[in-house]
């Protein structure tokens, strides 16, 4: 992630809150078998939840950290509000461990993501989102907060990226189906690429069990891209909502319903690609390209080292066959295809974290 320059005071080693702290952290690396690139320095943040700063320092604002330290330190039992306030206090921590536990990736590739899209944040927050949700109680066990908090594992409350959550889950299940891959599989492939390249890692969770031995190995970079458009414009679409001013429940609501239409996009894409390598058979050619989606296909496979000699030849037999310059879509039939924008959409500044503080109570980035 961008590293930010405006961070507060910070929370030394000695601290209890330090020690909480990394406590937690500890606990989330052995619990996924994943080290954490934080480099134990702890800051406070002063202007959302929290923070996983690129080049290794978390922040944390005091309204999150100082209710959990009341817990710690309180005589009499706890109560619902405090109850809620230590497990928000864990989830904000092991979101952000999450990121740390991750390569951003070098966006600068051709066929990546850039950290400012708009798809970039849906993807990245809402999956930390399904992996904290994946391991927060046994977190909560293995730090003890259970004993001191009885009623904890009962507190659930919806974050304002529920949307984000909601949206990747559905996606995951969709791709889930459609590869007919257990889901722990697809999971695991998507979680372990780079920031900058899951949805790459999306489509290709498809291409290797629905088109394997279908589509010609040198056609991947292009199908890849063709894929992972549909699922790049739907769950991009969820950073225009507004995360402070809508409730959770209607995000998350929104996310599932996004997520559905996504996926029913990917699925006819994977229809409209399979159909054309079985009406070519062997050696079949690229699907249709324009001229702007040949230049860019150019540019990724001279950015990996391979041979673009085929793409040119690809482009003038497109010119040379009307039909060919046609598309096959399950609701349209073969049809002339619109220009496709693979560079990604324009930034939308509505819901970055360091533009529009979030209630520290909803602690993530």
């Amino acid at each position: 992630m961008p590293t930010r320059r405006l961070i507060g005071p910070e929370i030394l080693p000695g601290t209890r809150e330090y020690q909480w702290v990394a406590r937690v952290v500890a606990a989330v690396e052995r619990r996924t078998g994943l080290a954490s690139s934080w480099n134990r320095r702890l800051y406070e943040e002063l202007i959302t939840g929290a923070t996983a700063e690129e080049n290794g320092p978390m922040t944390i604002n005091r309204s999150v950290l100082e209710p959990v330290m009341e817990v710690y330190g309180e005589l009499r039992p706890p109560g619902d509000w405090e109850a809620f306030a230590a497990r928000s206090a864990v989830l904000t921590v092991v979101h952000e461990t999450d990121h740390h536990q991750h390569r951003n990736g070098d966006q600068n590739a051709p066929d990546a993501i850039s950290f400012g899209s708009m798809e970039f944040e849906p993807l990245i927050e809402g999956l930390a989102e399904v992996n904290r949700k994946r391991i927060l109680d046994d977190i909560i066990d293995d730090i003890g907060l259970d004993k001191l908090v009885p009623q904890i594992h009962q507190v659930r409350a919806l974050s304002h990226y529920a949307g984000y959550e909601a949206g990747v889950e559905h996606v995951l299940d969709g791709l889930h189906r459609i590869s007919e891959r257990p889901l722990e599989e697809v999971h695991a492939a998507v979680d372990s690429a780079s920031f900058v390249q899951r949805y790459n890692a999306m489509a290709d969770v498809v291409i290797d069990s629905r088109l394997d031995g279908l589509m010609p190995a040198e056609h991947r970079s292009q199908i890849r891209l063709v894929l992972a458009q549909p699922l790049r414009e739907g769950l991009g679409s969820l950073s225009e909502y507004d995360l402070i001013q809508v409730v959770p429940a209607v995000l998350a609501e929104r996310g599932h319903e996004t997520g559905a239409k996504a996926v029913e996009r990917l699925e006819q894409e994977v229809q409209a690609v399979e159909q054309h390598y079985r009406r070519y058979g062997d050696h079949a050619p690229r699907m249709p390209m324009n001229t702007q989606e040949v230049a860019l296909l150019q540019r990724i496979e001279s950015y990996y080292g391979r041979s673009t000699a085929g793409l040119e030849v690809s482009r003038l037999r497109e010119l040379l066959d009307d039909e060919r310059g046609a598309r096959w879509s399950r609701a349209e039939g073969w049809h002339t295809p619109k220009q496709r924008s693979w560079a990604g959409a324009p930034v939308s500044d509505r819901n970055r974290a360091l533009r529009r503080p979030r209630p520290p109570d909803q602690a993530a980035r």
